[in-house]
């Protein structure tokens, strides 16, 4: 959710032998679903594979792809020469490829829902530098200096904006700073996603310290100084809406600063365990504080470097080596602690999965911990998109996540909407899926290894 996907990060292939058969067989000690749910479930996935209500195979896009991404035009197919082949969602026809050899080639980039080349310092240009792709020849629209840290809003009906950072001082070869050295200053700025138009920009100090949201679409960040000064700054103007001094960034750096919802949060990790402290986003004041610890005895790394605060649907969450605690965001009370791996968040429910059984999927309600449903034998399938963008299929990628159970060699594929927690069977694909994507009533995935596939989805 957040996420700024690399075209070249590659993901591993679900292992379809430790994946169980659903619905389980009933065992000691486990709750029992109501029977009226339980046969809903039944039907639902029985009649998701009739034919006439199955997914279609509409072909395979390339072969030998070593990383799948997509946007809302186009499905896009990295090639280690490197090279990147961009195909239409709809024919599954290639509109262009363009090769990324040599140091000037860059790194294929997908944010904000649109692709771009992202080139290393030293290569295109002294620093940092970002070039927007052109959808329909995948030449450049154009360049701009710096890196990208953040999808936020925009100014009211226009696109989405890059928070990005630049290093104005840097040289070619890069000089390391010597021991002791003063910070340098960084150039901040705010672009237009689809035009790079530059909306804003402004020099921070050396020291100065910037917080980006994590999740898109955010409409403030925020920015630190040395001796605890802080500012809440608008993602569409870049203008200081709040400013405070915080007592918790005063004396030495925390461990963490997060943006998580309309809360600036700041986690401090001390003897007692972590100490998680809340400032209001629109005045900066104090909203509230709580003491956090570990179920059981943490490993050394979250012992120094603390827990992961992350805003999840209408709450906090706070992932951990053994489980999950929610918490209410208004007074930062624990709402309910489970033993899951997060895999997705929205408005109404949780997707995560046991800590000791990675082949069981929950559908988890917020408000009340328990779940919606219960998977067994099911694994959570990687996206493929970075979720910025609505869609025409019934609710925003974002908003949905797929689920896959191995049959044979190939996988039954289910969407559960994190709105409402409804389950919805697609049908089965094969082969064996690692990475998709959904728009427009198709389904791209990177299936079988290193192939990249398309199928027409029912509806």
């Amino acid at each position: 959710m957040g996420e700024l996907i690399d075209l070249g990060e590659s993901h591993g292939m679900v292992d379809g032998e430790e994946l169980l058969e659903w619905p389980p067989p009933r065992g000691a000690g486990r709750r029992q679903w109501p029977i009226v749910l339980m046969l809903t479930l039944v039907v639902l996935f029985a009649t998701g594979s009739r034919p006439g209500t199955g997914i279609e195979e509409a072909g395979t896009l390339a072969e030998h792809a070593s990383a799948m991404v997509a946007d809302r035009g186009l499905v896009y197919a990295m090639r280690d020469e490197p090279a990147l082949t961009a195909f239409d969602w709809t024919t599954g026809k290639p509109r262009w490829t363009r090769s990324l050899a040599g140091d000037g080639g860059g790194q294929a980039y997908l944010t904000a829902d649109r692709a771009y080349v992202r080139h290393r310092p030293c290569t295109a240009t002294v620093g940092w530098s970002l070039e927007r792709l052109d959808p329909a020849t995948g030449k450049q629209l154009w360049s701009r200096a710096g890196a990208p840290i953040a999808v936020v809003a925009g100014p009211a009906g226009a696109a989405p904006g890059l928070l990005t950072v630049d290093d104005r001082t840097a040289s070619c070869p890069p000089v390391v700073p010597a021991r002791g050295a003063a910070p340098s200053p960084v150039h901040l700025g705010g672009l237009d996603a689809e035009t790079g138009e530059i909306r804003w920009s402004f020099d921070l100090p050396g020291g100065a310290r910037v917080v980006a949201p994590d999740v898109p679409g955010s409409s403030w960040f925020a920015a630190w100084y040395p001796g605890g000064r802080a500012e809440i700054r608008s993602a569409a103007t870049g203008a200081i809406t709040a400013a405070a001094d915080v007592p918790e960034l005063a004396d030495t750096p925390p461990t963490s600063v997060r943006i998580v919802g309309g809360l600036l949060v700041i986690v401090q990790v001390r003897g007692d365990g972590a100490l998680i402290t809340a400032y209001r986003s629109d005045t900066l004041r104090y909203q509230w504080h709580m003491l956090f610890s570990s179920s059981d005895q943490a490993p050394i790394a979250e012992m120094a470097y603390g827990p992961v605060v992350v805003a999840c649907g209408p709450m906090i969450c706070v992932p951990n080596w053994r489980d999950i605690a929610v918490l209410d965001p208004e007074t930062g009370a624990e709402a309910w602690r489970r033993p899951l791996q997060l895999d997705a968040a929205g408005p109404g429910v949780l997707v995560g999965r046991d800590r000791d059984d990675f082949t069981r999927v929950r559908v988890v309600d917020w408000q009340t911990g328990q779940d919606r449903a219960d998977l067994a034998g099911w694994a959570v399938v990687p996206t493929a998109s970075d979720g910025t963008d609505d869609d025409d299929i019934g609710f925003a990628p974002a908003g949905s996540q797929l689920v896959q159970r191995p049959e044979d060699d190939g996988s039954r594929i289910a969407r559960i909407d994190l709105r409402t927690g409804t389950i919805t069977p697609l049908g089965l694909v094969s082969p064996i899926p690692s990475r998709c994507s959904m728009r427009h009533h198709r389904l791209a995935c990177i299936a079988g290894g290193d192939s990249v596939r398309l199928w027409r989805l029912p509806g």
